[in-house]
């Protein structure tokens, strides 16, 4: 891994790099480091990153940073990345590093190219990381960016230490919210982001305010170069005019002002006096003018209509005291107190306030000019709108609070489009046809292409306008108008934009998916308008909550056949499914782990086949992790059901294929297959394609993606816990399989919504695209009160997982020895050769690094990818964490503990906490007390069972894994209760794994049978099984070929040939 740092220093930002330290010599590093500075031994220089940064220089930078124990602490990142906790510094220490200087000018768009590069792999494979500091600075960034787009800057004059004037565009903060904002961002400044050694001293004002000044005035002064407004003073001299020297130095690349001493004194004093005004306050700076503009009285005929903006004192601290201006003159002028509050000079201070306002709204100024006493204004409804639209902003600007009637601002208030639609017939008059037609769902007018009518209407203030009154209105010319006794704003542009989009949409027949886009003003947001109201009929309604988006889906009834009773919530999402499979649309299932997304699809394959046996099969396509738990789960509950796995060596392809999946209802096979057997998999006419962790064809250009998405399938379903990971084209990805075309191609996509929405923070388009994929996607939280009202206290699980070619070879291997090496052998040497044996399979089960006794420092042995089981278990834990949940991980071993929580901490990048027998007392109760903290930066805990599986209180974990298994209920049970006792409030979810085909599977079932031998195991675990003759144990031990991955089986044979592991 690669960590990004930043700070600012010398008029640059300073980016610098970390990384693991290199194997073999130290670094040949130049000695120009100060006295008492060390080089940081795990700075990499910026141009062996990877990361195009542009031309920038690469020099040293000196940083004060954190030792632990004398030597340089490694950043939380770097740790992680390496399975280390988070180091504890005990000081800090010099160190210089090789840091890229990076100019104001290149700043944003360096601090851009940083955000994209974490996507990226670096060179030799390693991920980039952003510290605290550089995430930092990018938030400063974007701060610069509002600042400028808001156009909160001014012009400014700088004298240098050695007398030199030079111009400068600043950033202007007077304002309270942006104040507010400025704070907010210094408070969250970390240490690390002023950690570098110059003038300023590490002082984290010092650091924010140069940098937001240097960023503004860069991207000022490069606008205003590429605008050439320099040419508004060409000819003139700058030395004969102290002004033109001073624009001179803002529109002009060079910031130098030539003027003489004379001048340049003068030009000072003239700058710092016009930008102390704009800051100036009233004597009593606890309290603040406000105005109030009240509408005219109700009955008022319009030619008499006057708005009053009033004028009245606030307190800053407790807003809801105030007095009007009235009350002020009428009482005295040296002091008065107001609700409690005392205030000093109250009319200085709203004669000065009022002044200041007077600048910017000219209805301000005209009041002071006619009295001594102003309390107000009166004003027609065009100085009204004229008031709210231009001065109203630039109020608040200044800092006043400025009251406008409660819809102004509200798009109710403003012309707005109503969609009506209408469907006759339901898409699905005729169900068989999308089966018939191969799985094209237009050539069976279901989905998104099923037709529906519409027509659109002009609306205003929630009234409905007819063509007559939309002209009327439309010939008024009066900005402010009065509908239905509700003032609402006629704007210009929207009259304009109205009738062009009417003209241009005049109503007809549309596509569903076309009309959906229509609803949620995906269309219509261009024009610059905003769909208000939608207003469906016939079955079309059922698929709109007005305006809101919401498919409207009432709880299923259970199949007949299905095993077991499903949970209400279980039933309200079969309805779900049941709605959206009846009108040939496809949905994203995105509930939390543990609430039974599994159970929920089989429920809708149960119902279809009780009520149409003659339907196609659906195609399940799941990650290799969870292969085996969805053939288990359908036998367990729905074993009507004939399911065909499509996995192994001996799968079959083709035309034999394609026969087989026709005599059954559920096909199971693999992502990797999938892609594999495309062809194979394409002869099928699908009724449905199902994929269970959806978030595997995140990436839309994956071959693996567009194989999947190739598949013929009349509907399609996408299961996952988390929709959305890192980026909005994920979602985009799972939408388009779900329903294609429905969001547009990837690059409309990212024009319209994840741009503004990443780059921008746009909520209204977030909200927009909420509205347009929430009838598709249904997640619910095991929070939700009525799922939580649905759940029982512990929800127990197996995960069922499987080896890969590494394990499956050491795993023969060792079978294979015990079983030669027993033949020789008896007594007591026979039960150790076969209870060492036992031991091993399991190491093996679950880790190879385990089994070959590799140390947590070698990265080999943090790769979760060379064992299945920590594959699921990583998987898992992604949709812990993104619940926001905490989890305990239960295993036997201690190395097995020491691997986990190393990889833990190297794939979250989170502290993974480690308990076992050896750890002292004092040690032992921090780690509790931490993880009871429940703050998130350490939600998982690694614990030994025995050291950690009693005595206790672990209530902040909702999730227990048993990653490798006692055998021994009880004991597994004592252990789960550290998390599921007294003073726990949420559902217990306890997953115990079980690797498929190896002797964790056949004893696990040898338990859920209660035979004679299982309670042999259950007294004295593996030491149970010593006893069997040669025979049982090779029937017990023997690999079964088809757990194995895709790859396994030529593993397998080169072991065979001697050329294996």
């Amino acid at each position: 891994m690669l960590v990004a740092h930043a700070a600012w220093s010398g008029g640059r930002l300073r980016l610098w790099f970390e990384g693991p330290p290199a194997p073999g010599p130290d670094r040949d590093e130049p000695d120009t480091e100060p006295a008492g500075v060390e080089p940081h031994p795990f700075a990499i220089d910026p141009r062996q990153t990877g990361v195009d940064l542009g031309h920038v220089a690469v020099e040293p930078v000196t940083l004060r940073l954190p030792v632990s124990d004398g030597s340089p602490a490694p950043s939380a990142h770097l740790a992680h990345s390496l399975g280390l906790p988070t180091p504890a510094p005990t000081g800090l220490g010099r160190f210089t590093a090789p840091a890229a200087a990076v100019a104001p000018e290149g700043v944003l768009g360096v601090l851009d190219a940083l955000n994209a590069a974490t996507d990226a792999p670096r060179a030799g494979g390693r991920r980039l990381a952003l510290a605290d500091s550089a995430r930092f600075f990018q938030t400063a960034g974007l701060f610069a960016r509002a600042l400028l787009a808001e156009q909160r800057f001014l012009p400014n004059l700088i004298e240098t230490a050695r007398g030199e004037a030079l111009g400068a565009w600043r950033p202007w903060f007077g304002d309270e919210p942006t104040a507010g904002r400025v704070a907010a961002l210094l408070r969250a400044m970390p240490a690390s982001a002023r950690a570098a050694e110059d003038a300023l001293a590490h002082d984290a004002w010092a650091v924010l305010h140069e940098f937001l000044g240097a960023v503004a005035d860069a991207e000022c002064r490069r606008a205003l170069v590429r605008e050439e407004y320099i040419d508004a003073v060409e000819g003139r001299d700058p030395a004969a005019d102290a002004h033109v020297a001073w624009l001179t130095g803002l529109l002009g690349p060079e910031a130098r002002i030539d003027a003489d001493a004379a001048g340049r004194t003068r030009l000072i004093r003239l700058v710092r006096g016009w930008l102390t005004r704009l800051d100036e306050r009233g004597a009593d700076s606890r309290w603040r003018v406000a105005f109030v503009l009240e509408e005219p009285e109700v009955h008022a005929e319009p030619a008499a209509e006057r708005w009053r903006l009033r004028f009245e004192i606030r307190s800053i601290e407790h807003t809801e005291t105030r007095i009007d201006a009235a009350d002020v003159w009428a009482g005295p002028a040296d002091a008065v107190t107001v609700g409690g509050l005392h205030m000093d000079a109250p009319h200085d201070l709203l004669l000065t306030e009022l002044a200041r306002a007077a600048r910017v709204c000219p209805f301000v100024e005209q009041a002071i000019q006619r009295t001594a006493e102003p309390d107000g204004s009166s004003l027609t409804t065009a100085q009204a709108y004229e008031f709210l639209r231009e001065h109203r902003p630039l109020l608040a600007q200044q800092g006043f609070t400025v009251d406008a009637p409660a819809w102004w601002g509200s798009p109710a208030s403003r012309l707005a489009l109503t969609l009506e639609l209408s469907g006759d017939e339901p898409p699905d008059a005729d169900p068989a046809a999308a089966d018939a037609a191969g799985g094209d769902s237009s050539a069976s007018s279901l989905g998104l292409d099923a037709l529906v009518d519409y027509r659109w209407r002009v609306s205003i203030g929630g009234a409905e306008l007819d063509p007559e009154a939309f002209e009327s209105l439309a010939d008024t010319r009066t900005p402010l108008v009065k509908i239905s006794g509700r003032w609402v704003e006629i704007r210009p542009e929207d009259l304009k934009a109205a009738r062009r989009f009417l003209s241009e949409n005049p109503g007809g027949s549309a596509s569903l998916g076309t009309a959906l886009r229509l609803a949620l003003g995906v269309d219509a947001e261009d024009a610059g308008l905003h769909v208000a109201d939608v207003r469906a009929s016939g079955w079309a309604a059922a698929l709109f909550d007005t305006g809101a988006g919401v498919v409207r889906y009432t709880q299923a009834d259970q199949p007949a056949q299905m095993v077991g009773a499903l949970r209400p919530y279980q039933l309200a999402g079969l309805g779900w499914l049941s709605f959206l499979d009846r009108i040939g649309l496809g949905g994203c299932l995105a509930d939390d782990m543990g609430l039974g997304k599994t159970v929920q699809l089989l429920a809708l394959l149960q119902a279809e086949r009780e009520r149409r046996p003659d339907a196609a099969p659906t195609l399940v396509v799941a990650p290799l992790s969870v292969l085996f738990n969805w053939s288990r789960e359908a036998a367990r509950f729905t074993p009507a059901l004939r399911v065909h796995v499509h996995h192994g060596p001996d799968r079959l392809l083709g035309e034999e294929f394609a026969h087989a999946a026709a005599g059954v209802d559920l096909v199971l096979t693999t992502y990797a297959l999938a892609q594999r057997d495309v062809e194979t998999l394409g002869r099928v006419r699908w009724r449905r394609v199902a994929l269970d962790e959806a978030q595997n064809i995140k990436n839309p250009s994956a071959k693996q993606t567009r194989a999947i998405n190739s598949l013929p399938a009349a509907r399609r379903i996408a299961l996952t816990g988390t929709p959305v990971e890192n980026r909005l084209s994920e979602l985009w990805s799972i939408m388009n399989f779900c329903n294609p075309g429905y969001l547009g191609t990837q690059g409309e996509f990212r024009r319209r919504f994840a741009a503004p929405i990443e780059r921008r923070h746009s909520r209204a388009r977030a909200q927009q695209l909420r509205s347009l994929t929430r009838p598709f996607i249904l997640r619910r939280l095991k929070s939700d009160p009525a799922v939580a009202a649905d759940l029982p206290a512990k929800i127990e699980n197996k995960v069922w997982a499987h080896l890969t070619p590494e394990q499956a070879a050491l795993y023969e291997r060792a079978v294979e020895r015990m079983l030669r090496e027993v033949e020789d052998a008896d007594g007591m040497r026979r039960r150790g050769v076969v209870l060492a044996t036992l031991i091993r399979l399991k190491q093996i089960c679950n880790h190879p690094a385990q089994a070959l006794r590799e140390p947590a420092s070698m990265p080999r042995a943090l790769d979760p990818g060379r064992s299945g089981k920590c594959q699921r278990l990583m998987e898992m834990l992604d949709e812990v964490l993104a619940e926001g949940q905490q989890a305990l991980l239960f295993t036997q071993f201690r190395q097995m503990g020491s691997i986990l929580a190393a990889s833990l901490r190297q794939r979250f990048d989170r502290d993974a906490l480690f308990l076992h027998g050896g750890t002292p007392e004092a040690e032992r109760r921090r780690l509790i007390d931490r993880f009871q903290a429940g703050d998130g930066s350490a939600p998982f805990f690694v614990l030994s069972l025995k050291a950690g599986g009693f005595g206790l209180n672990l209530t902040a974990a909702s999730h227990v894994f048993h990653v490798d298994r006692w055998w021994n209920p009880a004991v597994e049970s004592q252990a789960t209760d550290r998390a599921h006792r007294i003073g726990q409030t949420r559902t217990v979810h306890v997953h115990k794994f079980v690797v498929a085909g190896t002797l964790e599977e056949r004893i696990d079932r040898m338990i859920e049978e209660k035979s004679d031998l299982a309670e042999r195991i259950i007294g004295s675990g593996e030491r149970g099984l010593t006893e069997l003759s040669t025979e049982s144990l090779r029937d017990l031990l023997t690999l079964r070929r088809d757990a194995l991955e895709e790859d396994a089986e030529p593993a397998l044979a080169a072991q065979e040939t001697g050329h294996g592991l």
